[in-house]
């Protein structure tokens, strides 16, 4: 970890503190079901589980910074005694603020209710409107700040597996390779991004389409409304809250579970009887056709869970962050022996 030192001429330096401890179990199973002349099928099965723990630090707890919004978004890692490594810090989303969160509006500024808590620290006085952003008061001061930020995700997975099927039959074969990884979250950096209209070119994701994100502007006149009654009337079928803050902010709705299942290959092939070869002085002709990662199943709305491309620090894994998805690839190919 970076320690700050002094006197030395740099201001932090790479020191090896504390202890970590992972324990667990990996099971692998091989069996063979059938193994006849014209079939057989295999089968191929593992499973891992492992409990990461963070012993000692020999210092403070420590917040990380993962950079990805350069100075936006302050300490969305933590690493702690008792916890692990990968935690993800924030704050609990809490919806929207919805009309009936204020009474009203004075000619300058929405008046929330007594007993609504405010987060104009976090997302900006102006966004403490109906259709803004709303965090949980978790300290319940009735004021949203930084001592609300808590323990949002953890990008260790509860289990990882896989497991295989490989077959013939008669001068046909074929094998199929699955992997998963269960219990884990991936924190969506891209949903902060593109749902946060603090500059330009910045509102560029599907679930801020119009229709579905609450706006504050009359579609007839592009004026701001404040009455009521007309913005309920006008944001009755959305489910969003209006992009409009003036910093990204990291909360629960953008750490999500990154569960999957993959299949990572998947093959067929043929074999040419050698009865058909002998006349052309061939030993063996195989014709196969084998695709790379041929589908991922998985309720995480991102292109691919299984990413971290903040690699700067081990400390702060899992954030897919504009991350080119991977590719799929279909191979032929022809195995010949003379």
């Amino acid at each position: 970890m970076q320690f700050p030192t002094s006197g030395t001429g740099y201001d932090y330096q790479f020191r090896n503190i504390g202890k970590t401890r992972n324990k667990g179990f990996e099971v692998t199973l091989n069996t063979v079901l059938f193994d006849k002349k014209n079939f057989g099928l295999n089968l191929g099965f593992n499973i891992s589980l492992n409990k990461n723990k963070i012993l000692s630090l020999g210092m403070n707890d420590r917040q990380m910074d993962s950079g990805w919004a350069s100075t936006e978004i302050h300490s969305d890692y933590v690493v702690k005694k008792g916890g692990s490594v990968g935690e993800m810090s924030g704050y609990i989303s809490d919806g929207r603020y919805e009309v009936s969160d204020f009474s009203g509006y004075d000619g300058t500024s929405w008046l929330l209710n007594t007993g609504v808590a405010t987060d104009k620290d976090v997302i900006g006085n102006s966004a403490v409107r109906p259709g803004g952003m709303k965090l949980k008061d978790v300290s319940g001061n009735g004021n949203v700040s930084t001592e609300d930020c808590v323990v949002i995700g953890n990008n260790n997975p509860k289990h990882t597996g896989g497991f295989s099927i490989d077959g013939r039959l008669y001068d046909f074969d074929f094998s199929a390779v699955f992997n998963w990884s269960y219990g884990f979250d991936t924190y969506n950096a891209n949903k902060v991004e593109f749902t946060t209209a603090r500059t330009q070119y910045e509102n560029m994701i599907d679930i801020m389409a119009e229709g579905k994100r609450w706006t504050n502007l009359d579609p007839a006149t592009g004026t701001i409304v404040n009455d009521g009654p007309t913005l309920e009337a006008m944001n009755a079928n959305t489910t969003m809250w209006s992009p409009f803050m003036s910093r990204r902010v990291l909360s629960s709705w953008a750490v999500e579970d990154g569960s999957f299942l993959r299949l990572n290959n998947l093959s067929v092939g043929y074999n040419v009887p050698t009865d058909l070869l002998k006349k052309a002085y061939i030993q063996s002709l195989r014709i196969y056709a084998t695709a790379y990662n041929v589908f991922v199943l998985t309720k995480y709305s991102g292109l691919d869970p299984e990413v971290s491309t903040r690699r700067s620090s081990g400390l702060t894994p899992g954030i897919d962050y504009s991350a080119y998805p991977k590719s799929r690839q279909i191979t032929f190919g022809v195995n010949l022996t003379f």
